[in-house]
């Protein structure tokens, strides 16, 4: 369990890193952050719908073999 967090953990800050450095932020500046918080948000966000997609799609597949009758 301690794995997976720290797995999460990791993959939260490597995103921001790169929305830090594709944005050419400087956060020690009160509206780069609002924008960095503002563009991590709309990040998760997105992740989090596709996650959800994702899940429908494999919830409504049909995953047993449907039997032939010859």
């Amino acid at each position: 369990m301690k794995v997976i967090a720290l797995v999460i953990i990791k993959f939260l800050f490597i995103s921001a890193l790169f929305i830090v450095s594709n944005g050419n932020l400087y956060l020690k500046e009160s509206e780069q952050r609002d924008v960095f918080f503002q563009a991590y948000s709309n990040w998760i966000s997105g992740v989090f719908s596709q996650g959800m997609e994702v899940a429908g799609y494999v919830i409504n597949s049909r995953w047993l073999p449907e039997n032939s009758s010859s």
